[in-house]
């Protein structure tokens, strides 16, 4: 049986589609309309929404399904009003955003993007898109990260799913559609937030972090670091719905005072002085 995903994108495009059910309700995407238009929805932070279809014409044994869902999808009124629809087989522009398995539905939201990771059926994918209207994914720093997590105090804002990550990293940044596409489906169960760790230094110390990503739970005081080979959407709700518990507990570590800090100096001058 094939694998297949749907991707949805928020583009910032202006293209001029029919809001009905029918082919002509669907607009076609290629690297040539999205190219300007992708750098200025990162640039500028601009918010039009765009569903977008990426598909094979021929060899594709779900992309016929596909299409006829993303058609049904056209007009529907649990659509936002704003939400324009596209399909594509482009496979630069599909390269571009990662994309490797066709069909595929993504929703590009400012400078990220969600991926669709259910079925194709038009119940399972309006209530999706629903869903990934919402921003769930919480961005945070050394300023932000114990306040809003509670992370050493037993965390009773809830669980969180932290990914540390470096914004020059292009691997690193593959992974944030992911993270984002984990939050929609959680957000009703547990915090999915991100970190870059090269605005954190504190995080970074405080939490150990050596590789990029970094991937940790928090749960109940304790932490569990994500070790598993693949990133996806799937791999993550496992860990998160309780394969954490196969891995090695870690006790939160307490954020250091500026006392801490300051007699960490004061130690560190000692010894440069004595030795």
């Amino acid at each position: 049986m094939t694998v297949l995903k749907f991707t949805i994108v928020l583009l910032v495009c202006h293209w001029n589609v029919l809001s009905q059910a029918s082919d002509e309700a669907i607009e076609n995407v290629n690297i040539k309309e999205v190219d300007h238009s992708l750098w200025q929805l990162f640039t500028e932070g601009k918010q039009e929404q765009t569903l977008v279809l990426f598909y094979l014409p021929q060899n594709c044994a779900g992309c016929d399904a596909a299409l006829e869902t993303l058609t049904l999808t056209a007009g529907q009124p649990e659509i936002p009003k704003d939400l324009t629809i596209g399909k594509s087989s482009d496979l630069v522009l599909a390269e571009k955003l990662g994309i490797e398995t066709f069909p595929s539905l993504l929703f590009l939201r400012q400078s990220t993007y969600v991926i669709y990771d259910g079925a194709y059926d038009i119940e399972n994918v309006l209530e999706w898109i629903q869903q990934a209207v919402r921003q769930s994914t919480h961005q945070l720093d050394d300023s932000s990260f114990e306040h809003l997590t509670q992370a050493s105090s037993g965390a009773t804002t809830g669980d969180w799913l932290v990914a540390f990550y470096k914004e020059s990293c292009a691997v690193c940044k593959r992974l944030l559609p992911v993270i984002d596409s984990l939050g929609v489906r959680v957000q009703d169960k547990i915090n999915v937030a991100k970190v870059n760790t090269e605005v954190s230094p504190v995080l970074v110390e405080r939490f150990k972090i050596t590789r990029c990503p970094e991937i940790i739970f928090f749960k109940h005081g304790k932490m569990y670091r994500y070790e598993l080979p693949k990133i996806d959407v799937p791999s993550l709700r496992s860990f998160v719905d309780g394969f954490y518990k196969n891995i090695r507990a870690e006790s939160v570590p307490i954020p250091k005072s500026k006392f801490d800090y300051l007699t960490e100096h004061l130690a560190d001058l000692i010894k440069f002085y004595i030795f």
